[in-house]
């Protein structure tokens, strides 16, 4: 018993400071009550393989201690899924999630979804319900009613350990701004600006349509339906795969839903900030009713919250919608992709 303990700390420490920012299971293992499988490695099944998902499970392949029992996604025989199954020839694959937990249940440990946003629901509460582990990518839902059903059922099921991942969550400036906020070096905070301004996927579409794109054939490859979840009712098109599904409004969130879980992480932890009261749109540009503006400018407002202040949030993104530059901000302008300057330039602002 004390070797499954010391190697299922060894998993926890060795996934937390993995590179690409990957929070990976940290307390699924503490909380299994079953014995270790094989070489006391955690029994890992990965639905969603190509992109965000495949980098997720190399992560947890390079600790060493995460045994890939099963590998899911709904395209198998996409280009972006071959590199992740090559390296793990032996797991066993699916493209329907809910077959892969009928047919080997009781050989999972713990599943990592790395799925569009908006199938991270049905999934993880599949998961949940069959007493797995779960590590699911942030956003952890679309909606606020999917989120609160996600707390409620993590909290339905006390001996489930469940993550949801943020890259912001692992590395320094996690804990540089908890630290500066315990040493009271950030305090009575008013405002905070966020901004993501680099170029979204549907920058230069035509904002004038009328309708969604038109049908495609389905590849081959792909289940079209299980790809669309609880979204069902579309006809496939190549602009709603493979990332394109972000400027949906019936599939993604946004720059906002994207980027705002990154850029307002810790500020939103560590002022004590919880749901604004009020939620108000200064700028909307370059929208209609199937994706979202090209530019947006939010203001979200929060209320005091015991010793702490009013806040409001601004946030920018766009193209055309640098937020304005604080004076003695230390820099002559903004950029899209912004750019730390050289440690020359910022030393008149230590």
């Amino acid at each position: 018993m004390d070797q499954m303990k010391s190697s299922r700390r060894k998993f926890i420490r060795n996934t937390t400071i993995a590179t690409a920012g990957v929070l990976a299971l940290p307390d699924l293992l503490m909380a299994r009550n079953s014995v270790l499988g094989a070489a006391e490695k955690v029994n890992l099944a990965c639905v969603g393989i190509g992109n965000r998902g495949g980098e997720i499970i190399a992560e947890f392949a390079k600790t060493g201690l995460a045994n890939i029992v099963a590998l899911c996604d709904v395209d198998m025989g996409a280009p972006h899924t071959q590199k992740i199954m090559a390296q793990f020839p032996n797991a066993k694959r699916f493209q329907d999630f809910r077959q892969m937990f009928d047919k080997m249940g009781n050989e999972i440990d713990a599943v990592s979804i790395g799925t569009p946003d908006f199938s991270h629901f049905p999934i993880t509460m599949t998961a949940l319900s069959l007493g797995k582990h779960v590590y699911v990518e942030k956003p952890m839902g679309r909606t606020f009613n999917e989120v609160q059903l996600m707390m409620d059922a993590a909290a339905k099921h006390s001996k489930v350990v469940t993550q949801m991942g943020n890259q912001g969550h692992s590395e320094g400036n996690y804990f540089q701004f908890k630290s500066w906020v315990e040493a009271g070096v950030i305090k009575d905070v008013t405002k905070v600006v966020a901004h993501m301004n680099s170029a979204r996927r549907w920058h230069g579409w035509d904002t004038n349509i009328k309708s969604f794109p038109p049908a495609e054939p389905v590849p081959s490859t792909l289940d079209w339906n299980i790809w669309q979840m609880q979204t069902f009712g579309h006809d496939y098109n190549h602009d709603f795969v493979n990332g394109q599904w972000r400027c949906w409004y019936d599939f993604g969130m946004g720059a906002l839903g994207d980027w705002g879980a990154h850029l307002l992480d810790t500020a939103h932890q560590f002022l004590d900030l919880g749901l604004p009261k009020e939620v108000k749109p200064l700028k909307l540009s370059g929208h209609n009713n199937f994706f979202y503006p090209m530019s947006t400018t939010l203001s979200f407002k929060f209320p005091k919250r015991g010793n702490k202040p009013k806040l409001e949030i601004m946030w920018y993104d766009g193209l055309d919608n640098l937020p304005p530059i604080p004076k003695g901000y230390g820099v002559q302008g903004l950029i899209p992709i912004f750019r730390r300057p050289a440690p020359e330039k910022l030393k008149h602002l230590s």
